[in-house]
């Protein structure tokens, strides 16, 4: 529902520009600013940073919180965005309604301050919940996660239809342009490949879309349970993303050595029939998708664990090969991974 179509073309990195400085320096700051609010807070160490956001652990009236604090994105190089921290409004509109849901967990909202864009959330590791990346990381993937992700991935499809559209900080236009940027470099001559997928992503614009839907965004627990944050970048695109979105980063992790053969096979598997039960899979387009985003992350861009010449080779040979080989079904997929 965002309406920025149009972006100026890629300027010279040494072009100076003007961008706003960042409310607060350090969590020093922004603790004080909370007090000053009316919060008896104290904010402990960093959980996580984000490409937008910086999120703490805390204490809000002795107990145990998340302080998530998003800033604007300040681009890096020529390839990336400015993104608008008025993405906080975006997560803090769907926490509060996926609060709602029987089917999704999601942490419950305890304060918002949208003054100074910093929210305060419930810690779920109190819950025993933990970042889904760190176990892959550590190479302790449990395949018990792959049905409930599957599920609740398409729980948030089904019900989020059911939600009337609401203004996001981010456009489907833009959300393609970057995630797509790497497979427009693979095929810079015809661009067919892109061009087919941000048609599709783009045309299908009439439901929400979680594009971020990847294991540091997701939490489990030992029962294999699962939570979702970070909403903020989401807008309203093709939900046919949003499983393939996540599988991609298995399959990266499987070709960068983090998961056995036999066990990122299974959890495809029963992750892809799970969701089947709820919504139905275009395989064709699921296979694309994933492979747009193994491409996407293939040099590391915004994960951890990919470093080496050799992993990086192998995430590009991948996500050539199933464009070049047209592959289109989930059984060749696997074959491909074999």
């Amino acid at each position: 529902m965002n309406k920025n179509r149009y972006f100026y073309p890629v300027s010279l990195s040494s072009t100076p520009k003007k961008y706003p400085v960042p409310l607060f320096s350090d969590k020093n700051q922004l603790e004080k600013e909370l007090n000053r609010l009316g919060l008896k807070i104290s904010i402990g160490g960093a959980l996580k940073g984000g490409t937008v956001s910086q999120v703490y652990s805390g204490r809000l009236d002795h107990k145990k919180v998340v302080i998530k604090h998003v800033d604007n994105l300040i681009p890096f190089d020529p390839t990336e965005f400015f993104i608008d921290k008025n993405g906080l409004k975006t997560d803090v509109q769907v926490l509060k309604k996926l609060d709602k849901s029987k089917n999704i967990r999601v942490p419950k909202v305890i304060k918002v301050f949208f003054e100074i864009n910093t929210i305060i959330l419930e810690d779920l590791n109190e819950s025993g919940f933990y970042l889904l990346n760190d176990k892959i990381i550590l190479r302790e993937l449990d395949v018990n996660s792959a049905l409930t992700i599957g599920e609740s991935l398409a729980n948030l499809a089904l019900e989020s239809r059911e939600w009337e559209k609401f203004i996001t900080n981010e456009s489907v236009e833009q959300s393609i342009y970057e995630r797509g940027l790497e497979l427009r470099l693979a095929y810079p001559n015809t661009q067919t490949e892109y061009l087919f997928l941000e048609k599709e992503f783009v045309s299908n614009n009439q439901y929400f879309c979680w594009p971020d839907g990847h294991p540091k965004n997701i939490l489990i627990n030992k029962k294999g349970e699962c939570a979702f944050i970070d909403f903020g970048r989401s807008h309203w695109g093709d939900q046919h993303y949003m499983l393939p979105n996540f599988l991609a980063h298995i399959v990266i992790y499987y070709l960068a050595g983090y998961i056995e053969k036999e066990l990122t096979r299974d959890y495809l598997l029963q992750c892809i029939n799970t969701f089947k039960k709820i919504e139905p899979v275009d395989e064709n387009i699921f296979c694309q998708y994933l492979a747009m985003e193994v491409l996407h992350r293939a040099n590391g861009k915004w994960i951890t664990g990919i470093e080496t010449k050799e992993q990086k080779l192998a995430l590009l040979k991948f996500g050539y090969t199933v464009f070049d080989e047209k592959i289109g079904s989930v059984d060749k997929l696997l074959k491909l991974l074999s």
